[in-house]
């Protein structure tokens, strides 16, 4: 049986110590009105997406945004998809929309967004998606109010909330 050696112990503790450290992306679902209840939290990282669809009540038109998460916790419009224009939808830019089987993609340029809140309207059938997994908003009362943020995080923390 070999024996461990004190450095070894103190080299483990501080792989554990910087591992516990180490800075993640994570974006939550809270409910403002409800103090901030959480519904989800989900690690992004890289590329990985959100995507917010829904059903645009006057024109009964799909509507699609996709965000990412910049490097300073920032949520960073990429697109929005819809079907067609109207009234109430999100302008489309000649210069900035393409057609893309069926849709208009506008390119929004990694523009800062911010926070992305709305209203859960059981009309709208909205879909939440972060980083691949689905969000449950169907179980949430109509009306509620969906906050979406980013933020960074330590993975202690991040344990610690699981």
């Amino acid at each position: 049986m070999s024996r461990i050696t004190i450095p070894a112990i103190i080299i483990s503790c501080l792989v554990v110590i910087g591992a516990a450290f180490r800075p993640l992306q994570i974006v939550t679902v809270a409910l403002p009105k409800e103090n901030d209840r959480r519904i989800a939290a989900v690690r992004v990282s890289g590329d990985d997406m959100i995507s917010l669809s829904y059903r645009h009540s006057v024109e009964l038109t799909a509507v699609e945004g996709r965000f990412k998460v910049g490097p300073e916790s920032e949520i960073l419009a990429v697109e929005t998809r819809m079907e067609s224009v109207g009234t109430g939808l999100p302008n489309a830019f000649p210069e900035r929309t393409k057609t893309e089987n069926g849709w208009l993609v506008v390119d929004e340029r990694l523009r800062p967004v911010g926070p992305i809140r709305f209203f859960v309207v059981p009309i709208n059938k909205t879909r939440l998606v972060i980083a691949g997994r689905l969000i449950d908003l169907m179980n949430l009362k109509a009306g509620s109010l969906v906050q979406v943020s980013a933020e960074r995080m330590f993975l202690i923390a991040w344990l610690w909330n699981a």
